[in-house]
């Protein structure tokens, strides 16, 4: 006597299975995730950025020969050799090494400012936010 297999009959159907949920994972995807339309932040001109950024490196190479200078000014107050010049040259040298730190000084600052305005004064939207609803995650996170 002879029994009849069962293992044809079932991979026909588990073959089945698998042809339709793969024809029907597509399907399911798209109404499993909803789309989320990605954000484009308007675009601004970044002229003070820019403005501020320019000046900035124009004061810092400013400052290298007016701190030369203050060497120089600096090498003529040691040279000389007359009592009633030597604080006049003192004075000069010292105010041309005032006027080459405040060139360093402010250059850095109009730089710092620069980069500021340009890369995180604009960053304002919000990347976390809360979306309450049916189907919704509770935090969603973009970069």
């Amino acid at each position: 006597m002879s029994h009849p297999r069962p293992a044809a009959p079932l991979g026909a159907v588990l073959l089945g299975l698998v042809l339709t949920g793969a024809v029907c994972a597509q399907a399911r995807t798209a109404l499993a995730f909803e789309e989320v339309p990605r954000f484009e932040p308007p675009r601004r001109p970044h002229r003070a950025a820019y403005a501020c950024a320019l000046g900035g490196v124009a004061l810092m190479a400013a400052s290298f020969p007016l701190a030369d200078a203050a060497d120089r000014r600096y090498g003529e107050y040691l040279r000389e050799g007359d009592p009633r010049l030597i604080e006049s040259r003192w004075d000069r040298s010292v105010w041309a090494d005032r006027k080459a730190s405040a060139a360093l000084l402010g250059g850095e600052a109009l730089l710092a400012a620069g980069v500021y305005l340009r890369f995180v004064h604009g960053a304002r939207e919000s990347r976390i936010a809360l979306a309450v609803g049916p189907g919704r995650c509770a935090v969603a996170c973009s970069f």
